[in-house]
């Protein structure tokens, strides 16, 4: 699965702010320590003040495994 990466500011900048007028923007951080957002959230931005995440890089999602579960 692939998804966006984000810098650690940009992940800052979009903390409490929609996409689309509606749903929030859920930045996770990944096993390899990068702040990304989803494919969905990228496609459904249209939020004027965050158009800047269509220039974000695509990148394969490499989960959290959490084994004590």
């Amino acid at each position: 699965m692939n998804v966006y990466k984000l810098t650690t500011e940009q992940k800052e900048s979009l903390i409490g702010h929609t996409y689309d007028g509606v749903q929030y923007f859920n930045s996770v951080l990944d096993a390899n320590g990068n702040w990304i957002i989803s494919i969905q959230q990228y496609n459904n931005c249209t939020n004027e003040l965050f158009q800047w995440v269509k220039d974000l890089q695509l990148i394969e999602y490499n989960p959290v495994i959490n084994n004590d579960l």
